[in-house]
């Protein structure tokens, strides 16, 4: 018997929107090596991943520095999912190496380095690197500097220069090395190629004598050459900072260079923090929980008070780890009480982390939270556009923008524990605590409709935060 199709009384039809942009990743480190594997991890090849210490364990011995810091990752208590390891070339100007590997692999968002980095040059270089990027870059210092709170006045002295191919600066017992930042000043005028108030560094060629150097224009380059005449008196100075890699970040207010100061060089103590950080996915919470008030609800958290397994406790007094961290209790981090780095110290018998900071004073896990955010907003904003047939120019299809693209991440962040809560006055339920605000469509310029550009749309929400310091006042009555 003939079966008339469906189709003749009701017509289905299904659409697929699975057009998603791709989540960028928080929970994957890198750490940097100038040690090749020839076909696995080299200039061709600038990224390794390994899942587990057991992976690491067979490309490198227990001997090796790479293995170490990797240890002290996978050290973690919540097993981080991943770490990387990126080649440059020791060859090579290193910040254009390091463009090189974020160039081939911009899947990470922990930065880590070996301890041959700690408090060099390079690792200003890092530091500076690092800012313009999404990333975060752990920096360890053994620099007993940082254990000072008052800046380290930099080296200093009155200098001759030749004019020759290249030019030649003398500074008696400079104590400089290739790659460190030179800076010059005359009461007259100096050689051509070399400015006032340049930073220059010294050149590896020729190699710095114990009181000659020459200058390049950026590490690891050409040594200048100096023509035509000059006058005055020279004075050159090298803005190391004291060579404290954190008193350098913090003159610079850096958010994406936090320091960890420790007196042992194998603490990796940077690796340490980044296995615990690593291993927080803010993207796996749950809303309904967040509605009850649990504060486990999702994956939030400070670094501060965190213990490391495998690093050893600083045996230093308070006034020294207030140096270091610039924390005053009942203020927080102060600029003029130390320099906003982390260290590990005991307190009540707990070894633990303190303060989780970036060198601008702001909080690492502040720093990840805005960074998964922003993410998380353009991916779900574009996913929206992408699958839907248009979204009109009106105030609903704005409506629909925000309700669809804008407030599913804020209620995620809300889950996760980043978006504080605030009571609904009208049932009683918690909240989250973001408010959005957008222009009426026809309040906007006729030309910016025609362009189809969406009015300005505004949130404003509530840092969750962490309690970092807590007071409690007792009264014994008879």
């Amino acid at each position: 018997m003939a079966r008339i199709p469906y189709s003749r009384v009701v017509d289905v039809t299904v659409t697929r929107e699975d057009r998603f942009a791709s989540a960028q990743g928080f929970s994957t480190a890198l750490l940097l090596t100038s040690t090749s594997i020839i076909g696995q991890l080299d200039a061709t090849r600038r990224t390794k991943l390994y899942a587990t210490i057991e992976e690491v364990a067979v490309d490198w011995l227990p001997i090796t520095e790479e293995y170490k810091a990797a240890q002290r990752f996978f050290q973690a208590r919540v097993r981080p999912p991943a770490l990387k390891f990126g080649y440059f070339n020791p060859a090579g100007p290193f910040a254009a190496e390091l463009d090189t590997l974020y160039a081939a692999d911009p899947d990470w968002y922990w930065g880590l380095h070996l301890k041959a980095l700690n408090d060099t040059a390079n690792q200003r270089a890092l530091a500076d690197w690092a800012e313009g990027r999404n990333v975060i870059f752990g920096l360890d210092s053994n620099d007993p500097d940082t254990e000072t709170p008052t800046a380290v006045p930099d080296a200093s002295a009155t200098v001759t220069m030749t004019i020759a191919s290249p030019g030649v600066i003398t500074w008696n017992a400079h104590g400089l090395a290739a790659g460190d930042p030179v800076r010059l000043a005359t009461t007259g005028a100096l050689p051509t190629g070399l400015t006032a108030g340049t930073i220059y560094y010294v050149a590896a060629t020729p190699a710095p004598a114990a009181n000659t150097f020459s200058l390049a224009a950026t590490a690891g380059g050409t040594a200048i050459a100096t023509t035509g005449t000059q006058s005055g008196t020279h004075t050159a100075t090298a803005p190391k900072f004291g060579g404290s890699i954190a008193e350098y970040c913090e003159s610079k207010s850096y958010d994406r260079s936090p320091v960890f100061y420790h007196t042992y060089p194998d603490s990796y103590l940077a690796a340490a923090a980044w296995g615990y950080a690593a291993g927080r996915n803010l993207d796996r919470s749950n809303y309904a929980l967040a509605r009850r008030g649990r504060i486990d609800s999702g994956q939030a958290y400070t670094l501060k008070f965190k213990n490391l397994p495998g690093v050893t406790a600083l045996n230093k007094s308070s006034a020294v780890v207030q140096a270091i961290t610039g924390f005053v209790p009942s203020l927080g981090v102060q600029g003029d009480a130390g320099h906003a780095a982390n260290c590990y110290v005991n307190i009540g018998g707990l070894d633990m982390l303190l303060e989780g900071t970036v060198p601008s004073r702001a909080f690492i896990d502040e720093i990840h939270a805005t960074d998964w955010m922003r993410a998380r907003m353009q991916e779900s904003v574009l996913s929206l556009l992408a699958n839907a047939p248009r979204v009109p120019m009106t105030n609903t299809g704005v409506g629909y923008l925000i309700s669809g693209g804008v407030e599913p991440p804020l209620r995620r962040a809300f889950a996760a524990g980043i978006i504080a809560d605030t009571v609904d006055p009208a049932s009683g339920d918690l909240v989250p605590a973001f408010e959005t605000e957008v222009d009426d469509v026809l309040s906007i310029p006729v030309a910016q409709r025609r362009n189809r550009i969406a009015p300005d749309i505004k949130v404003r929400f509530r840092y969750a935060g962490a309690v970092h310091f807590a007071s409690v006042t007792m009264t014994m009555q008879f």
